[in-house]
């Protein structure tokens, strides 16, 4: 498969079209995606030689020395062809680019992405992760 890495923060239409893609399109809120998307560290966004959208991610924090990687997409019909890989790489190298000392890292995946995640080295610390949701 013959694809082009963008080293950019996806689009808000790029976006909704993976995140639909994978039923995702109800955990976001729309009107805040273009603030959301704005504010990101870096991102990527990778497309097959052609034009079809196969995946995203993007990266969040204070640009220093905390980094959250975020919104790792990849279509469906793509998934287990080495696009996530590729984009959790690239991600990884921009980071290592702003903040070539050290520095933190943190991500959530879904139970089906964990193997991908393990697979690059990632895996469980004695810190404990937790999330909320705050609505109005």
């Amino acid at each position: 498969m013959s694809y082009t890495i963008a080293r950019r923060k996806p689009t808000v239409e790029e976006h909704r079209r993976l995140s639909e893609s994978v039923g995702w399109a109800d955990a976001f809120w729309w009107e805040a995606m273009p603030a959301s998307l704005a504010g990101s560290t870096c991102g990527v966004v990778v497309h097959q030689d052609g034009g079809e959208l196969l995946g995203m991610g993007r990266v969040v924090g204070d640009g220093a020395f905390y980094f959250y990687i975020q919104d790792v997409v990849v279509h469906p019909d793509y998934q287990g062809c080495g696009v996530g890989r590729i984009i959790v790489d690239e991600l990884v190298d921009q980071i290592r680019q702003l903040a070539p000392g050290h520095c933190f890292v943190g991500l959530f995946a879904t139970p089906a992405a964990e193997t991908l995640y393990r697979k690059l080295g990632w895996g469980e610390q004695e810190m404990l992760g937790m999330w909320k949701v705050v609505r109005d």
